[in-house]
């Protein structure tokens, strides 16, 4: 179905929350529209729930999983599937669906994509929402959701519950930014099931997830504004959030993040009062997009004692099937080792970089 602008706005939202440090293409600074921005909230709600895990009256909203599968017979996958809905109060809103699946045996990566004008919710509850023949919901647990969506042989439904408390970014679940401002939460680690069909074959499933939901009025511009984002689940339970952001000029506006505990304590981690230190160790160039995307990052927090090394599992992760080129981004399964408090630790990780393509003109950049 046909996609309108605030449609395309919102899904380059997807890459200006977490922001990378190096590797920025050259390109003028952005100006944001007269009017795009809304004045801040200035006494954001409680979140709560399972309220807050529907959809909501805001401009931009999406809820995100990725995660980690392996088959009955020991063969590993990585997964990303997401819904965005954009709403620009003018029109019905928008939706758009990805969903990405890694198979780490073959190194194949493959991209779907849905899209749907306006909602169309089943009148049962909880919320279910149908994005062309893909559909998308909660289960009725607290952290539970499901999904299913298939394009030809290939395919994955999951139902995904959360085996943790929720985590709230920024302690509150509300975050204020240069270009608006968003409510955030995640549920770091959800009980993945269900089947994966890869080009006819059919295997049943198991993993950990990772669930994020942001929702506010706010903007997303795409190169050079936009984001390094890390999930990194470590094997001795802890969960990790880690986003760096950059401002509509590609500098480096906030790194910030959020960790959990294996015992399910959550502690809010800023740059400074924290030392957190981000590098970046090599860089991956695509041949579709031309955007040159960051490999391989170091990490250190030093509050947590923690020193980690984050490795893409394959370089050619990057998203574009079925949107706009503005759109793209990169989606990657990747690999975590390290040391805190002097002890070796491991894990997986999802890392998400956006704004690194030179996008199409905006619409709105073209009637300046």
């Amino acid at each position: 179905m046909s996609i309108n602008r605030s449609t395309l706005l919102m899904i380059l939202v997807v890459a200006s929350l977490i922001t990378l440090t190096a590797c920025v293409k050259s390109a003028e600074p952005r100006e944001v529209p007269t009017g795009a921005v809304p004045d801040p909230t200035t006494t954001p709600s409680p979140v709560t729930f399972p309220d807050d895990e529907l959809d909501h009256e805001a401009r931009l909203e999406w809820w995100y999983h990725s995660g980690h599968l392996v088959s009955e017979s020991g063969r590993e996958f990585g997964f990303h599937f997401v819904l965005f809905k954009a709403d620009d109060e003018l029109s019905e809103p928008n939706l758009v669906a990805q969903l990405g699946i890694f198979d780490v045996e073959t190194g194949e990566h493959y991209e779907f994509a849905r899209a749907e004008a306006g909602i169309r919710k089943s009148a049962s509850e909880p919320m279910t929402i149908g994005i062309a023949d893909w559909i998308y919901g909660l289960l009725p647990v607290e952290g539970g959701h499901y999904f299913a969506a298939k394009s030809g042989d290939t395919g994955l439904g999951l139902d995904l519950k959360a085996v943790t408390p929720v985590m709230l970014h920024n302690e509150i679940g509300w975050l204020p930014t240069e270009l608006g401002s968003t409510y955030y939460y995640s549920w770091p680690r959800q009980e993945a099931v269900g089947e994966l069909v890869l080009n006819g074959e059919s295997f049943k499933v198991t993993g950990t997830g990772w669930f994020d939901h942001q929702w506010g009025d706010f903007f997303v511009l795409g190169n050079p504004a936009g984001w390094q984002w890390f999930a990194v689940q470590l094997d001795d339970g802890g969960s990790l959030m880690i986003t760096q952001a950059r401002g509509i000029d590609g500098k480096i506006a906030e790194t910030y993040g959020t960790y959990m505990s294996p015992d399910g304590n959550v502690r809010d981690l800023r740059e400074q009062s924290d030392g957190i230190n981000l590098g970046v160790l090599s860089e991956w160039t695509s041949t579709e997009s031309g955007g040159t995307y960051p490999s391989g990052w170091s990490l250190s927090i030093e509050s947590l004692s923690m020193e980690l090394t984050i490795n893409p599992v394959a370089d050619d992760q990057e998203v574009k099937g079925g949107l706009p080129a503005a759109s793209t981004y990169w989606e990657g399964k990747s690999h975590v080792s390290g040391r805190q408090n002097g002890t070796a630790i491991a894990g997986d990780a999802y890392v998400e970089l956006s704004g690194y393509a030179d996008p199409e003109p905006v619409e709105w950049m073209q009637r300046r």
